[in-house]
């Protein structure tokens, strides 16, 4: 069975994948949709409804699997990006800022911690309001190098409007000036004017 990967992308990202695979399948065949964002599953289904496509789904660890199957030769003209929901936008801000000190949540176990802060981050992306701004110091500035795990995640939450501050001088230490692939470098002042001037700050 065919099967499209959409985990980590973004409306309207997934519904037009879905659109082509839709119009690729003949009537009668399955396929199957796999995303991790709310909004993206509650967009899909709503699309799905409307092309009178029979489907299943299941949900494991933040993930939902959509088996859809083709029952009409018709697909909807609409644009994809008609579905993409913006009554719950994820482009509103609280008054809140989220502070990065490690690559890890948590004390303990190491394995554990990279894969916390990996759904953090994941996490943060479906909030109904984003944080204004997310600051990363010490190693919390290895989450935003090329290959870390959550860079994706943090270029979209960027593409979003949240700006991603890295502070310099721990770039520098651990010499990953040339990967960084995410955020602005920035400086301890500048770090610690933010902090004093917000209403609330995430530690997590």
């Amino acid at each position: 069975m065919r099967i499209v990967d959409t985990k980590g992308q973004l409306c309207p990202a997934p519904l037009i994948a879905t659109k082509r695979a839709l119009k690729e399948t003949a009537v009668g065949e399955s396929f199957t949709v796999l995303t991790d964002n709310q909004t993206s599953f509650n967009n899909l289904t709503r699309f799905l409804k409307d092309n009178n496509a029979d489907f299943q789904v299941s949900e494991t660890a933040g993930v939902w699997t959509l088996t859809i199957t083709k029952t009409t030769g018709d697909v909807t003209l609409a644009k994809a990006e008609e579905y993409c929901n913006s009554s719950v936008s994820h482009f509103q801000k609280g008054n809140f800022i989220v502070v990065l000190a490690s690559d890890k949540m948590g004390e303990g176990d190491d394995e554990l911690g990279h894969l916390l802060m990996t759904n953090f981050i994941k996490a943060l992306k479906d909030l109904d309001i984003l944080p204004q701004k997310m600051i990363f110091y010490n190693n919390g500035v290895k989450l935003a190098a090329n290959g870390s795990p959550v860079i994706e995640h943090l270029k979209d939450l960027e593409k979003m409007g949240v700006e991603l501050l890295l502070c310099a001088t721990c770039v520098n230490h651990y010499s990953i000036e040339s990967i960084v692939g995410a955020g602005t470098l920035s400086n301890m002042y500048a770090i610690a004017e933010v902090m004093a001037s917000t209403g609330n700050i995430v530690r997590p």
